[in-house]
This record gives structure tokens, C-alpha cells and sequence, in this order.
């Protein structure tokens, strides 16, 4: 299996456990992040010996959301450089969604932004009582990336 700098995978059994490993920024969603899950899906689907792949947050939170300060940092401008952000991101919780696979996220302390919806994009959500979703992008006039939070709420 590949070696991740920002997740980790296990095996316990049939189940894939992928755990974002961030600890330290909360497991903020960076463009490395979301391109090793798309690594590590691309291998776990096409593996006949898994049967369930569970999304969890190691350290003290399932995830942030979105890293602000690595995107900053990279400074993107213009309508193409935010296009292949974006479609990083929605491509990364739509892999959650169209999984071949059971999925199901494990979530504890804050689930917010992204990973709020990458969370809603899986089967199954298990929640400890100390988990805390939110979409605070929304303040800020930042739209949601997938929408799936209003679809799957309804009116």
C-alpha cells in the first residue's frame, strides 16, 4: 500500500479504516489530503477483500474543513486557479458519495465545512456526543461547495 504524508490506512478485516492525520490543524482539508484520498480510494475500491471504508479524524476532531492557511499561502487568483481548487474538493467527497464501497464516517469534536460534507457524502455517519457540525464558510459569503447539506435536509 502507498505511503500518506496527511492520512493513514489500516485494515482491520474486510473493513478500511482512513483516517485523516492532521492532528495538529485539526485535519484541515489541503490539496495534498485530498489527493491522497483519492489515492488511497482508488486503491481500497479495487481491492475485492474490502468491504466497508470508515472515515475518521485522528487527534481531537474529525476535521476542520477546508486549510485557510495553506490557501493563503498558494494565493490563488483567477477564476481557473479556484475552478481546480474547487473541483478538488467536490471531487474528493463525490468519490465518498459514488463509492462502490459502504461507507461510513466515524466523527468526533468538529466536522466543519468540507469535511461536513464529505461526511454527509458517506452511508453512514456515527457521531460521539462531543461532535459539532458546521457550515461557517457561509459567514463569510464562501458558498458550499456540493450542496449536499440542503439536499439532504430538504425544505
Amino acid at each position: 500500500m502507498t505511503a500518506y504524508e496527511t492520512i493513514r490506512i489500516e485494515r482491520e478485516g474486510a473493513v478500511a479504516h482512513l483516517q485523516l492525520n492532521r492532528p495538529e490543524r485539526i485535519n484541515a482539508l489541503g490539496k495534498a489530503m485530498l489527493e491522497e484520498i483519492h489515492t488511497a480510494l482508488d486503491q481500497l475500491e479495487a481491492d475485492p477483500e474490502v468491504r466497508a471504508i470508515v472515515l475518521s479524524g485522528a487527534g481531537r476532531g474529525f476535521s476542520s474543513g477546508f486549510d485557510l492557511k495553506e490557501q493563503m499561502a498558494r494565493r490563488p487568483e483567477g477564476a481557473a486557479q479556484w475552478r481546480e481548487i474547487l473541483e478538488l474538493d467536490f471531487s474528493t467527497t463525490m468519490r465518498f458519495w459514488d463509492s462502490p464501497k459502504p461507507t461510513i464516517a466515524a466523527i468526533h469534536g468538529p466536522c466543519m465545512a468540507g469535511a461536513f460534507e464529505m461526511a454527509l457524502a458517506c452511508d453512514i455517519s456515527v457521531c460521539s456526543r462531543d461532535a459539532v457540525f458546521g457550515e461557517p464558510e457561509l459567514k463569510f459569503g464562501a458558498g458550499i461547495v456540493t450542496l449536499l447539506l440542503p439536499w439532504m435536509v430538504g425544505p
